[in-house]
């Protein structure tokens, strides 16, 4: 038989308490939050009675399942990883790429979202975004489902099961012709005196020789350059490790020495000796032009999303076509999968061609 018991706390009436052995034969002390003790009664009876037919005496709140939008909110605030190199920026990136899906199901509470709807809001999204996007934003909300399983906030993932669009890999790139004439205006610039435009030309120049990202070549030290030895070690994206989490090392071209003897008495002294120090409001941006989209339009030459990117895809592509070995062209790229590197086989001198007349009856 159960209690009913009138709680006091410092003089002050709590409530009326409950206290009952429930159907996994543990004792229970819990509030009833009943008003009176007579429906405080009440509710102890049919506890009891639901106990006697082996079911849980009191049935607890379960709480409401969040919005999509409410999620993510969580989801951008406390998800952490240690792989993740810069958490400030995997948050903006996830932001920008998770607000495109709000105006469709953020106000939708999770646990109510099915497959299907979901699968038309991706192809929703394709009509006005390309496939690599909707990849990049259906990835983003499946770390956010996935996330708030691990957490025990939502019951399951309802993203499981959506296929994702197909995105082809593209490889854009500067032509031979393209690449001499923007060298020949960078450098007719730089000779102009002015730093910056010293320092645009020995950026473009190292981009098309050696292949390096952006960061990589923002986050070159001095330390990381031995013009003697023609060494050139890539340990640093920005301020943070390279893409692929490990330093490599390459060779640096015979005929980027003299450019870069040249900068090295013109360039800034910074506290971590980058050997291209670009201010950008204290510190190197990624998203920071540096001046490269003006000095395309001014060659003649078009100008892509992501012209920085296309120059480490004028070197891969070059290279290929020229005769260079895919395996070596990982190692110069630092790509962790070869699968990465094949994108640029079909530039290959006679790719395949050779190939077809191996077999003979």
């Amino acid at each position: 038989m159960g209690e009913i018991i009138r709680t006091m706390k410092n003089g002050r009436f709590l409530g009326w308490y409950l206290r009952y052995i429930d159907a996994d034969g543990k004792r229970k002390h819990r509030a009833s939050r009943q008003p009176s003790k007579e429906l405080a009664r009440r509710m102890l009876v049919e506890i009891e009675a639901r106990i006697n037919r082996g079911l849980a005496g009191m049935i607890e709140p379960v709480p409401p399942s969040p919005t999509v939008a409410e999620l993510i909110e969580r989801f951008l605030l406390e998800y952490s990883r240690p792989r993740i190199k810069n958490m400030a920026t995997y948050r903006s990136d996830a932001r920008t790429c998770l607000r495109r899906l709000l105006p469709s199901i953020g106000e939708c509470r999770v646990d109510a979202l099915k497959a299907a709807e979901l699968a038309r809001v991706r192809d929703a999204l394709s009509i006005k975004y390309s496939a690599a996007s909707v990849r990049v934003s259906l990835g983003f909300l499946g770390s956010v489902f996935s996330w708030g399983v691990k957490q025990e906030i939502i019951p399951r993932n309802p993203l499981l099961g959506v296929e994702r669009p197909i995105s082809q890999p593209c490889v854009d790139y500067f032509s031979r012709d393209e690449v001499v004439a923007l060298l020949r205006l960078a450098a007719e610039r730089a000779d102009g005196g002015r730093r910056t435009d010293k320092l645009l030309f020995c950026l473009v120049y190292m981009a098309v020789h050696t292949g390096l990202r952006k960061g990589e070549l923002l986050g070159l030290r001095s330390q990381d350059l031995d013009f003697d030895t023609r060494r050139l070690t890539v340990a640093r994206s920005y301020k943070t490790t390279p893409k692929s989490g490990r330093a490599r090392h390459l060779r640096l071209p015979s005929n980027s020495v003299p450019i870069l003897r040249e900068w090295k008495p013109l360039c800034p002294p910074t506290p971590d000796s980058v050997v291209f120090p670009v201010p950008q409001g204290g510190s190197h941006s990624h998203k920071a032009m540096l001046g490269l989209p003006k000095l395309l339009e001014a060659t003649g030459c078009r100008v892509p999303a992501h012209p920085w990117h296309v120059l480490r895809h004028t070197f891969a592509s070059h290279f290929i076509m020229q005769g260079g070995n895919l395996v070596a062209l990982q190692k110069i790229l630092g790509h962790s999968d070869i699968r990465l590197t094949m994108i640029y086989a079909h530039l290959e001198p006679n790719f395949l061609a050779a190939e077809m007349d191996r077999v003979v009856f």
